[in-house]
């Protein structure tokens, strides 16, 4: 996901709130896949108006849907969640967060992972599903610096040939030109910092043990989600197929202006929707109310999402 010049402004000048000052709920949820432990770990959040999220529906269709589930109509909320998984042999991070790119609300991902206990050094292993800015911002600091040391990193094959190009453009995305200028030089300053340290690969393969690249192209020309299986259980990290419920899941076919190509960015997500649901497949969508787990199940043409209940014993 990227945001326009107007949307980071307003996150960057956001006053702090209670919210960041007084007593705060859970940023880490403990679960298991299979014998693997796992956590998602919030990075924070994001908001933008509805009409710059889906800008070619109408907005009295989408005021509506918001209405009707009890949702705020001038700002649309998407949580920033990041998966942590124990394998037998690595400590993972999928994503990286925001860092530093879009002001006080997010970039809180290393901290609510050290106050669970998990230092940055120790992470080995990160596996990016794309290269926008909520996703990849994490992995340099204000001065440059790489906030995960130890790290190894994973990308498709598809996605850094297209940033790191010489040329790179996105005649087919709705954001504006200053918006798409700056996400094409973030992601080519922080992709170029890890290059020497950074494995690619192709859809379908298996990125490290137990973690399979499953194909979501149309968000980015190169996006990943990945299946991690262990013994009989499995969980799917989609990436950004789908953002928002309602939105995007009762209105599968709404463009969404963060998709560099909206038209395949619908494809991917009826693609990706069709099999999850047939699959029952237990997913963490990165941009959902934390934790982001669950299920989504079919509603007439359309979707909807079933949260998982909230467990206290892992």
């Amino acid at each position: 996901m990227a945001l326009g010049r107007s949307v980071i402004s307003a996150q960057m000048d956001l006053p702090q709130t209670k919210a960041e000052t007084g007593p705060t709920n859970a940023a880490v949820y403990h679960f298991k896949v299979g014998d693997f432990k796992a956590m998602v770990v919030s990075d924070g959040t994001l908001s933008f108006p509805p009409n710059f999220f889906v800008p070619k529906a109408d907005p009295k269709a989408v005021t509506a849907v918001l209405k009707e589930h009890f949702l705020a109509t001038k700002d649309v909320l998407a949580h920033i969640n990041a998966l942590y998984l124990e394998t037998d042999e690595h400590k993972v991070l999928i994503d990286t967060g925001a860092g530093t790119a879009f002001g006080p609300t997010a970039g809180h991902l290393l901290e609510n992972l050290e106050a669970a206990g998990i230092t940055a050094q120790e992470i080995d292993t990160v596996i990016l599903t794309h290269a926008h800015p909520d996703h990849i911002g994490g992995i340099l600091d204000p001065k440059g610096q790489l906030r995960l040391p130890n790290a190894q990193f994973y990308i498709s094959q598809a996605e850094s040939d297209f940033w790191m190009a010489d040329t790179v453009e996105l005649p087919k995305s709705l954001l504006d030109k200053e918006t798409k200028a700056g996400t094409i030089m973030g992601a080519k300053k922080r992709l170029s910092a890890i290059q020497d340290r950074t494995t690619l690969f192709a859809m379908g393969s298996e990125v490290i043990p137990h973690i399979q690249a499953v194909d979501s192209t149309g968000h980015t020309p190169g996006q990943a989600s990945f299946l991690i299986t262990s013994g009989e259980d499995s969980l799917l990290t989609t990436g950004d197929v789908f953002f928002s419920d309602p939105l995007n899941l009762e209105n599968p076919d709404w463009e969404v202006a963060f998709d560099g190509d909206p038209e395949q960015g619908v494809i991917a997500r009826r693609q990706l929707l069709e099999t999850v649901t047939a699959q029952r497949r237990l997913l963490l969508v990165p941009h959902m109310p934390f934790p982001g787990l669950g299920h989504v199940r079919t509603q007439g043409d359309a979707y909807g999402w079933e949260p998982v209940v909230w467990r206290f014993a892992v």
